[in-house]
C-alpha cells in the first residue's frame, strides 16, 4: 500500500484502496508522505479520529523514521472555546444565559481550563460533549462572532488554530469541515488546498454520505434554539428596549419544542425517518401543519424584528444575516415535494433527543464530484478504508462518486493479514426472540449480564437503534445495581458521557484489576474504536445493520438503481448491509495479539438465503455451536489473561 501511495503522489492521480484490518494504513500512506517530503491535507471521519490520528499515530511515524513534521490539527469553529463568551456569560452580561447551579460550576470549569488550555479544543474536556446546554454560551459561530472587534481577538483558538495551519506542513481535519469548507470557504480549508501536494481522505466509506448531506439543506433544534439563545442575547445587548427580544425568542423556542413532542419519539427507533409526503412517517399531518405553520411564523417575527435593528450594531446584522439563511433552509423543506425532485427525512442529532429535517436533491453526487474536479490538477488524492466494496474495481464506493470513470483512478484491495481463525470466534445464539420481536434487546441484555460477568467485563454491545442501546443498558444497570458491591461490572452507556470519557473509562476498568466493564453503544462506535490488547474481548451486535427499507438514502440509491424490488435488495441494501457489519467486526481484532469473541445475536445470519453473503463480509473467525462452547472459550480468555497478568508480575518482581 506505501509504494502504491508513493507511486499516486508521483505522478498525480487519484488511489482508492481498501485495506483490512492489520494492513496498518494509517502508516502506509503516512510514511510516503514524509520521507517524500509531501505537504497534504489529512481527513478522517470524526473529530475523535482526528484526535487519534494528531496526538498518537503522527508522532509515533516521525519518531520511528526520525523525521519531524510539522502537523496541525483544524476542527470547525464550534470545537472551540470562545473566551469572550465566557466572560460575558460569567459576569451575567449574556443575556437569557440563566445558569442553574450545576451550569454554574461547569461553567466555571470550563473557565479554569480555558484559562490555561494551549489549543483551546472542547475535546480536553471530558464531562463535557457535543450536545452538552453549556457548548452554545461558551463558543462562537459565523454569525455571533465579533471579528476584529472582539476584545480577545490576541487570544483567539480559532485565529490560533488556522493560523497553525497555514503554515503546517500536514493539517488533520475531519470529512465534515472538510466537506462544509469548500462550500462556504469560511473556516481556512480552503486556501490551503493550492499550497498541498496531496489530499487523504481515510475512513473514505463516509465521504459519500456525509458530501451529500453537506451539499443539501437542513434545520435542527439546535439551529432553532441557538437562534433563540442569539435574539435575547444580542437584541438586549445591543438594541435594549427596541424590541421585545425575549418575546421573540420565546415564540421561537415554544414552537420548537412543538415539533419536538412530534419527532423525537420517531427518533427512538431509527436513526432516519422518511417524509415523503405533508409530513414525516408516523406523524399525524393536520399536527405536523398546524406546528409547521407556527414555526414558519416564529422565523417571520424574528426576521421582521432584526431586520428593523440591524443598523444599530454590526452583531445584530449579522444576526440577521444567520436569521435569512434559516429562513431559507425551512422553506426549501417544503419545496421538494415529490421522490423526482430528491429526498427529506427527519434524522437525530446527538443522542440528547435532538433532531434534524434535512433534503438532498438527487443530483448532489454530481456536484460533490465537482469538488474533486474544482481542486488544483496538481493534487494527488489517496482514499482509504478498510471496507470499500467487495470487488476489484470497488465500484460501491467508486460509482456514487464518479470516480470510477476516471483514467486517473487506480484500485487496490488488501486483505488482513491477521489470522482471525486463530484469534477469533464467531457465536450466532440460538432461543432469543426474532430481531423484530419487542423482546429481543431485553433477552439479549440478560444474556450479556451472563456472558460479561463471565468474562469480568472487557465486553463491547453494538446496537442498530438507539432505543436498542437504551433498552440493553438499562437493563445491564439495573442487574449490576442488584448485585450490589464492588464487585459488580460497571455499565458504561453512550449519551451518560462524552464519548472520549467512555471510551477512558472503559479501558481503565478492563486495566485496573477490577470487575471490569460493559460498555453498550449504537452507530456511531461501529467505527474509529481502537480497542488494541485484553481490554475487550467479546463484542456483541444486537442485529444484522440493515438500513431501514424506507430509510432516504436508500430509497434514492434505489430509485437510481431501478429494477425489481429483489434486484435493489442485492445490489443496494445488502452490500450496505455487509459494509456495516464488517466495519462493527472489525473493533474485536485489531492486532496479531487480541483474543476474543463476536456475538452477533440475530439467527437471520444462519438462516436466510443471504447468510453467506454476510458471512463473507466478517473476518473468517471460527465458529461456536452452542453456549456452553461460547462459556468455555470466555473462560479460557479470562483465565490466560490471568496467568499472562501473573508472568509479567513474576517477572517485574524479578
Amino acid at each position: 500500500m506505501a509504494v502504491a501511495v508513493a507511486e499516486t503522489l508521483e505522478s498525480r492521480g487519484i488511489l482508492v484502496v481498501e485495506a483490512g484490518t492489520g494492513v496498518g494504513k494509517t502508516f502506509a500512506y503516512l510514511a510516503p508522505l514524509l520521507l517524500g517530503g509531501r505537504r497534504a491535507v489529512l481527513s478522517t471521519a470524526t473529530q475523535a479520529l482526528q484526535d487519534q490520528l494528531f496526538h498518537r499515530d503522527i508522532p509515533a511515524l516521525a519518531r520511528w523514521l526520525g523525521r519531524p513534521v510539522r502537523a496541525a490539527m483544524l476542527k470547525g469553529r464550534g470545537s472551540y472555546v470562545c473566551l469572550h463568551r465566557v466572560d460575558l456569560a460569567r459576569r451575567g452580561e449574556m443575556a437569557g444565559a440563566r445558569l442553574d447551579p450545576l451550569q454554574s460550576v461547569a461553567l466555571e470549569r470550563v473557565h479554569r481550563w480555558a484559562s490555561s488550555s494551549v489549543q483551546g479544543d472542547l475535546a480536553e474536556l471530558p464531562g463535557l460533549d457535543e450536545n452538552a446546554p453549556l457548548r452554545p454560551w461558551i463558543t462562537s459561530t459565523r454569525d455571533n462572532c465579533l471579528g476584529s472587534l472582539c476584545p480577545r481577538l490576541s487570544e483567539c483558538h480559532v485565529n490560533r488554530a488556522r493560523a497553525t495551519a497555514l503554515s503546517a506542513e500536514w493539517v488533520v481535519v475531519n470529512h465534515h469541515l472538510f466537506f462544509a469548507d469548500h462550500r462556504v470557504q469560511s473556516e481556512g480549508l480552503a486556501e490551503l488546498l493550492p499550497c498541498v501536494d496531496a489530499v487523504v481522505l481515510d475512513e473514505a466509506h463516509r465521504i459519500n454520505d456525509v458530501g451529500m448531506q453537506v451539499l443539501g439543506r437542513f434545520v435542527g433544534a439546535r439551529d432553532l434554539r441557538v437562534l433563540a439563545h442569539e435574539l435575547l442575547t444580542q437584541g438586549e445587548a445591543w438594541a435594549r428596549g427596541l424590541q421585545p427580544w425575549a418575546h421573540c425568542a420565546l415564540t421561537l423556542e415554544r414552537a420548537a419544542a412543538g415539533l419536538d413532542r412530534l419527532l423525537q419519539p420517531l427518533l427512538l427507533s431509527a436513526p432516519r425517518v422518511c417524509w415523503t409526503g405533508v409530513a414525516p412517517q408516523g406523524v399525524d399531518p393536520v399536527v405536523w401543519s398546524r406546528d409547521v405553520m407556527a414555526m414558519s411564523q416564529s422565523l417571520a417575527y424574528a426576521e421582521r424584528m432584526l431586520a428593523s435593528a440591524a443598523d444599530a450594531a454590526e452583531p445584530l446584522r449579522r444576526l440577521l444575516e444567520a436569521c435569512l439563511q434559516l429562513v431559507q433552509q425551512w422553506r426549501a423543506l417544503g419545496q421538494v415535494t415529490e421522490c423526482s425532485d430528491g429526498v427529506r427525512w427527519v434524522e437525530t442529532e446527538g443522542l440528547g433527543g435532538s433532531w434534524r429535517l434535512r433534503v438532498v436533491v438527487k443530483d448532489a453526487d454530481h456536484a460533490f464530484h465537482s469538488l474533486f474536479e474544482a481542486r488544483p490538477a496538481s493534487l494527488a488524492w489517496v482514499f482509504t478504508s478498510a471496507t470499500l466494496g467487495h470487488e476489484p474495481g470497488l465500484r460501491w464506493f467508486t460509482e456514487p462518486l464518479r470516480l470510477a470513470a476516471d483514467p486517473r483512478t487506480r484500485c487496490l484491495r488488501l486483505g488482513s493479514p491477521l489470522d482471525h481463525s486463530r484469534l477469533g470466534r464467531l457465536f450466532v445464539p440460538a432461543g432469543l426472540p426474532s430481531s423484530s420481536d419487542a423482546r429481543h434487546s431485553h433477552q439479549l441484555a440478560l444474556s450479556v449480564a451472563r456472558w460479561a460477568e463471565r468474562l469480568g467485563g472487557r465486553t463491547l454491545v453494538l446496537t442498530t437503534s438507539v432505543k436498542a442501546m437504551q433498552v440493553v443498558g438499562e437493563v445491564l444497570q439495573r442487574s449490576a445495581a442488584a448485585k450490589g458491591g464492588g464487585g459488580s461490572l460497571e455499565v458504561l452507556v453512550q449519551g451518560q458521557m462524552s464519548k472520549r470519557a467512555l471510551l477512558a473509562g472503559f479501558k481503565h476498568a478492563g486495566e485496573s484489576g477490577g470487575p471490569g466493564a460493559v460498555l453498550v453503544a449504537s452507530m456511531s462506535f461501529w467505527e474509529g474504536v481502537d480497542l488494541v490488547g485484553d481490554s475487550l474481548q467479546l463484542l456483541v451486535i444486537d442485529k444484522l445493520p440493515f438500513p431501514a427499507p424506507d430509510d432516504p438514502l436508500m430509497v434514492m440509491r434505489a430509485q437510481r438503481l431501478g429494477g425489481e424490488e429483489g434486484s435493489v435488495f442485492r445490489s443496494c441494501h445488502l452490500p450496505q448491509a455487509a459494509m456495516a457489519l464488517k466495519q462493527g467486526a472489525g473493533r474485536l481484532i485489531r492486532s496479531e495479539t487480541d483474543e476474543g469473541v463476536l456475538v452477533v445475536a440475530d439467527d437471520r445470519l444462519l438462516t436466510r438465503s443471504y447468510g453467506p453473503d454476510l458471512l463473507a463480509a466478517l473476518p473468517s473467525l471460527s465458529m461456536l455451536d452452542s453456549e456452553a462452547a461460547l462459556c468455555a472459550e470466555l473462560d479460557r480468555l479470562r483465565l490466560t489473561r490471568a496467568s499472562t497478568k501473573d508472568r509479567q508480575g513474576f517477572s517485574r518482581r524479578r
